[in-house]
C-alpha cells in the first residue's frame, strides 16, 4: 500500500504542532482520526503503513515536559512523518531496556540508527496500542454525538432502544436515556425513578412524587340486570364511576428559578419533554397527574396587555403584605391507556 498524504500540512495540524508540547497524546491521536477521511482507524490494522504518521518516542534523556515532543519531516531519507513522544518507548526516558543500548542511542554510536529503525517498528505498534485500549475502556472519549458510537448502542440494547428509527417512534433523541440506564432497565417503575427521569431534564427544581394517588375512573358499560357479563360477586360496580389509586401517581415539580415556569406550563419545550420521557418510561399502564408547585414571587405581573401571565394558571391579582405563598397549578396529564 502507498504511504498516506501528508496530513500535517493542514490548518489544524499546523496549529498543534506550535503547540505540540502542550497537547495531550490521546487528544492527538483523536483528532487525526477525525481529520483523515480513512475508513480503517490508527492502529487496527496489521501494518504501520495504513496509519498516516508514526509514533516513536525522543532520544534525549532530559526531563520530559510534554508527552508529545515534536512531529519530524525527513523526505529526503524516504522515511513516514514522525511524532516524537516522550513515554513509552523502548528507548528514551522510560526505556527499559539495557543500558548498554541506551548509551549507544544517547551518545549516536556507530550503527544507532538501525537499532533506532527496528525499534521503532515496535514503538509505534505499543503507542497505538496503548491508545486503542484507552479508547476502548474510556467511555466518555469514545462517545459520538445522538450515541452513534458502538458502546452507547450496547448500553441502549439493554433497554429496548438500540433499535434503529426508535428515536422517531418515542419523538426524542434516544441518546437522552443513557443518563436513566440505571432506571430504565429496572422491571418496575419506582417513585424515585420518576424523579430522576424529570431530574434529567430540570435540574434546579425539587420534584415530589405521591404513590397510589387516588382518581374517579368513569365505567362506560354500567352494570344491569339481566347482563350476561356482570357478575354480582365479581365485577359488578354500582355507579357511573369508581375510586382507583393502584396505577395513578401525582407528581409535584416546584422550580427553584423563575426562568423555569414558562417552560414547564403546557406548551412548553420542558413540559413536551418530560410527557416524552414519561411515556417510555411509565409504559400503557400507570397514569401520572403533573402539578407545577410556583411560588407567588416567581408569578409574572398580570396585565391586560401582557401575555406573561396565562388566566387559570400563572394569573393572580395584587396582594399587599403578605408572604411568598405555594401555588399549585395541574399542567397536564398522561394516560398509557384509557381506562
Amino acid at each position: 500500500m502507498e504511504q498516506q498524504q501528508d496530513i500535517t500540512t493542514s490548518a489544524l495540524m499546523q496549529q498543534l504542532e506550535a503547540k505540540l508540547p502542550k497537547v495531550n497524546f490521546y487528544r492527538f491521536c483523536q483528532l487525526l482520526e477525525q481529520i483523515t477521511d480513512y475508513e480503517l482507524k490508527m492502529g487496527t490494522t496489521e501494518s504501520p503503513v495504513d496509519d498516516p504518521i508514526r509514533f516513536a518516542p525522543s532520544k534525549e534523556m532530559s526531563f520530559p515536559a510534554g508527552e508529545l515532543l515534536c512531529i519530524e519531516r525527513e523526505p529526503y531519507l524516504k522515511r513516514p512523518i514522525t511524532v516524537r513522544t516522550r513515554f513509552l518507548g523502548l528507548y528514551g526516558v522510560d526505556s527499559v531496556l539495557p543500558p548498554v543500548l541506551l548509551d549507544d542511542i544517547v551518545c549516536k554510536a556507530d550503527g544507532y540508527q538501525a537499532v533506532i529503525d527496528f525499534l521503532d517498528i515496535f514503538n509505534h505498534r505499543i503507542l497505538t496500542q496503548f491508545y486503542r485500549i484507552w479508547l476502548k475502556y474510556h467511555y466518555p472519549a469514545s462517545y459520538l454525538n445522538g450515541g452513534k458510537d458502538p458502546v452507547s448502542r450496547c448500553l441502549l440494547g439493554l433497554t429496548g432502544l438500540g433499535i434503529e428509527g426508535t428515536h422517531e417512534q418515542i419523538g426524542t433523541p434516544v441518546s437522552r436515556f443513557l443518563a436513566l440506564l440505571g432506571l430504565v432497565t429496572q422491571r418496575t417503575r419506582t417513585a424515585s425513578g420518576i424523579v430522576g427521569v424529570i431530574k434529567v431534564l430540570v435540574a434546579d427544581c425539587d420534584v415530589d412524587v405521591e404513590e397510589f394517588h387516588t382518581v374517579w375512573v368513569n365505567v362506560p358499560d354500567r352494570s344491569k340486570l339481566g347482563d350476561a357479563n356482570t357478575s354480582l360477586s365479581g365485577n359488578s360496580v354500582l355507579g357511573s364511576r369508581f375510586r382507583e389509586c393502584n396505577q395513578s401517581v401525582r407528581v409535584i415539580i416546584k422550580p427553584r428559578k423563575a426562568q423555569l415556569v414558562e417552560p414547564l406550563l403546557p406548551g412548553g419545550q420542558l413540559h413536551q419533554d418530560i410527557m416524552t420521557l414519561l411515556r417510555v418510561y411509565l409504559g400503557y399502564q400507570v397514569e401520572a397527574h403533573l402539578v407545577l408547585s410556583i411560588s407567588s414571587a416567581f408569578l409574572p405581573r398580570t396585565q391586560l396587555i401582557g401575555s406573561t401571565a396565562r388566566l387559570g394558571q400563572t394569573a393572580s391579582l395584587i396582594q399587599l403584605n403578605t408572604k411568598p405563598r405555594e401555588i399549585k397549578v395541574n399542567i397536564g396529564r398522561y394516560r398509557g391507556l384509557a381506562a
